[in-house]
């Protein structure tokens, strides 16, 4: 995993205001909590932490740094976003030591071109992260895959990646990550049988319709049946 830092500072637990006024100041309200620690509540400027999303993704280390030299280091644990204006409104950090094992997810990127594509197939990745357990600094930022020797009809399952002696893996060893399958034919509707009567369609001309159905809009009925008259 990625480590970099971010300047914190302190806040008090407040009401609905004074979170919007940090917010105002360009900052975005957070807590820490983990590792043995009470909560604390702090804040981040939201422009540092935009940045850090968009170069780090999804999983890093993250040392919040306060004035004084105190470091709490940390990983985000959860943030929420206001959905009209896209913008962070509060951040969930969890406090880590970096000598004990953390569980994270990690994507997964295919490499190379499949050779079962050259013969007609289909390219599928089924499964796009993988749970894992380490140490957070041999945590690696996302996994590569190479897929150029897959075949059609051949898969890569869990049980094939290979991420060394100092990572775990938890998801499951049998779930397909990639596999090279024939491309989907729709089937052509059947074709109607010659004589068989079609739904909706006006009998022939000088023919009665089937016992029990009404006449097409339009057509004189059939000598011998009855006539429906409204009334009045």
């Amino acid at each position: 995993m990625q480590r970099v830092a971010i300047e914190a500072v302190a806040r008090e637990s407040g009401k609905h205001g004074k979170l919007s006024a940090l917010r105002r100041q360009g900052f975005v309200p957070a807590v820490v909590y983990g590792h043995g620690m009470t909560a604390m509540s702090v804040a981040v400027p939201v422009r540092a932490f935009e940045r850090i999303r968009r170069t780090t993704g999804e999983s890093a280390i993250i040392d919040l740094q306060f004035e004084g030299g105190k470091i709490m280091t940390t990983v985000v644990h959860e943030y929420q976003m206001n959905p009209i204006r896209d913008t962070y409104t509060h951040v969930d950090f969890l406090s880590i030591s970096l000598d004990e094992p953390l569980t994270s997810r990690i994507p997964i990127r295919p490499v190379g071109t499949a050779i079962g594509l050259k013969e007609g197939g289909v390219l599928e990745h089924s499964l796009y992260e993988l749970e894992v357990e380490a140490l957070p600094l041999d945590i690696p930022d996302y996994l590569e895959v190479d897929v150029s020797e897959l075949g059609l009809k051949h898969s890569i399952h869990v049980a094939d990646l290979k991420l060394g002696d100092k990572v775990r893996v938890l998801t499951s060893e049998m779930a397909t990550v990639f596999s090279v399958v024939a491309p989907a034919v729709e089937e052509a509707p059947p074709a109607p049988v010659e004589g068989a009567a079609v739904e909706g369609a006006a009998p022939a001309p000088g023919t009665a319709p089937a016992p029990g159905t009404a006449p097409a809009p339009g057509t004189a009925p059939a000598e011998g049946t009855a006539k429906t008259v409204s009334k009045k």
